[in-house]
């Protein structure tokens, strides 16, 4: 089990965090293009200097939301009870932090399509959930699949879908999340291929 943090380190994921959210919404708000870096730490209350301790540029820390939620989905996964079945648990979690009570996976899609230039930041933060769910998952699978191609593939078409199902809600306001996570595990689970018969 992973080692709780302590009180320097917490406050430190606080501070990430809340200059994180506060660009993620100056960009929801006002666009990429709309604010600056001091724009985000007078929200926040600190200086430029320690925006610059976490981030390089506002456009890492628009992305850095992504992240938090792959956190807050870690946090959630390691709280299930591990007899729980595994696709059970993966389900619960993407819902319980992609779901529809979470109105910032749905912004967070439209920011990325309406400006590109975030992409390359994007694509650094999947890196490292692909790794952190790598060694999360690992943990919840039998020793003997543990060293197999499985957890890996696991974990990329998890992603893979979930990325569909939130791309395909944002061009859909009237899609249910909550249905199109179903149907995405739905393929995890039986495949995709219609003429199966397994």
């Amino acid at each position: 089990m992973t080692a709780k943090p302590g009180i320097r380190e917490t406050k430190k994921q606080e501070t990430r965090r809340a200059l994180g959210f506060a660009a993620f919404e100056l960009a929801s708000t006002r666009g990429l293009d709309g604010f600056v870096v001091e724009d985000v730490t007078d929200q926040v209350g600190v200086s430029r200097r320690t925006f610059f301790n976490y981030f390089n540029r506002k456009e890492e820390a628009v992305v850095a939301v992504s992240g938090f939620m792959f956190d807050d989905a870690l946090a959630e996964m390691q709280r299930r009870s591990p007899d729980e079945p595994l696709f059970t648990s993966l389900q619960a979690v993407v819902k319980f932090v992609c779901g529809p009570n979470n109105l910032v996976s749905g912004k967070y899609v439209a920011i990325c399509k309406k400006y590109p230039e975030l992409v390359p930041y994007d694509l650094a933060v999947r890196e490292v959930m692909v790794t952190e769910a790598y060694k999360a998952l690992v943990d919840r699978l039998p020793s003997e699949q543990r060293s197999t191609f499985y957890p890996l593939a696991l974990i990329h078409a998890v992603i893979a879908v979930l990325a569909a199902a939130m791309d395909r809600a944002s061009e859909s306001p009237e899609a249910d999340v909550d249905d199109l996570i179903d149907e995405a595990f739905g393929y995890l689970r039986h495949g995709f291929d219609p003429t199966s018969s397994t």
